[in-house]
C-alpha cells in the first residue's frame, strides 16, 4: 500500500496547494486532507488499519488549534506513532521547542513559493520512501 501524508489546516488553498505540490514531487503518495482537528480525528478513527504515515498539521485554526490537536493525538494509543510536523505561518519564540516537547518531529514555516513547497515536500518524501521519516527534525526557513 502507497505511503501517505495527511494535512490538517483549515486554509482551503493552503490544502490545495500542498495536494499539488505532493502531486507533482510523488504521484505515488496517497494526500488526504482534514480542515480542522475535529474532521481530523473523525477520519483517523475511521481508517485505523491504514493510518496515515506523516501528518502535517497547521498551527492557526479554529475551534482545536493545532496545539491542541498535537497533544490529543500523542494522548491516544492508537495514534501517537504517527509521526507530526507542524506547518504553520510564523513561528513565534520558543514553538519549535515547545513542538517538540509536545511530541512533533518538528516545526516548519510554510514556504512562501511554490517551488519551495516542492523542495520541502521532495526532502520528506524521500525520507518516507526511505522509512526514515524520523530523522526529519530541521526546520525550513
Amino acid at each position: 500500500m502507497a505511503a501517505t501524508i495527511l494535512l490538517i489546516d483549515d486554509d482551503a488553498d493552503d490544502r490545495e496547494l500542498f495536494g499539488e505540490a505532493l502531486q507533482r514531487v510523488a504521484p505515488h503518495i496517497h494526500f488526504e486532507s482534514a480542515s480542522g482537528g475535529q474532521m481530523a480525528f473523525e477520519l483517523l478513527e475511521s481508517k485505523k488499519q491504514h493510518l496515515p504515515d506523516l501528518i502535517f498539521l497547521d498551527i492557526n485554526m479554529p475551534v482545536i488549534d493545532g496545539w491542541h490537536c498535537l497533544s490529543i493525538l500523542k494522548s491516544i494509543e492508537a495514534f501517537k506513532h504517527i509521526p507530526v510536523i507542524i506547518y504553520s505561518t510564523s513561528a513565534p519564540d520558543g514553538a519549535q521547542e515547545a513542538a517538540i516537547r509536545l511530541g512533533a518531529l518538528s516545526y516548519v514555516l510554510k514556504p512562501n513559493q511554490f517551488s519551495e513547497l516542492k523542495q520541502l515536500l521532495a526532502r520528506v518524501v524521500a525520507l518516507i520512501d526511505k522509512k526514515a521519516i524520523l530523522s526529519f527534525s530541521t526546520t525550513h526557513q
